[in-house]
């Protein structure tokens, strides 16, 4: 204090620091604070940065990881649909195949009995014709008889 004192008196501005022997003990204690800080707070402090760091690349890499294997797995899925629809494809072209086959088997089949039927219906039609003609020819023979005999008076035979 007695310097202070003398350098207010000599018209000085006071000097921020007094350089005296308390330096020392100033110094010391920021050592040991220095120290104690870093071995509790920056230590710590650094290893909770580096372990958040490798959680977060580790989490990149599993993300970058799984990204891919997504891919991939999108890739299969996309090849499976492929697959599926041709193999859709060619079931549907089957049955197409199948059912075009049956309905000529089947029309073929109806156009064998149509014209079986109408074979039939023709020699029926061709029966009952001669059988007609065979009776309108008896009866017509007979009716002429009638007439000439009534016309001219007289049996002709």
């Amino acid at each position: 204090m007695k310097t202070t004192l003398l350098l207010l008196s000599a018209g000085k501005p006071a000097p921020l620091v007094d350089i005296d022997g308390t330096i020392f003990v100033q110094f010391g204690l920021f050592i040991i604070l220095l120290i104690i800080l870093t071995k509790f707070v920056f230590r710590p402090y650094l290893a909770l940065l580096k372990e958040r760091d490798q959680n977060i690349d580790g989490a990149r890499e599993e993300a970058g990881r799984m990204s891919e294997q997504a891919a991939g797995d999108l890739e299969r899925y996309e090849d499976q649909i492929v697959k599926a629809r041709k193999e859709a494809a060619a079931v549907r072209s089957t049955f197409r195949e199948e059912g075009e086959k049956q309905g000529v088997d089947l029309l073929a089949e109806a156009r064998t009995k149509s014209e079986a039927r109408i074979s039939d219906a023709r020699e029926k039609i061709r029966k009952s014709a001669e059988a007609t003609r065979l009776a309108l020819r008896t009866g017509a023979d007979r009716i002429a008889g009638e007439i000439a005999t009534k016309l001219l008076g007289r049996e002709v035979q």
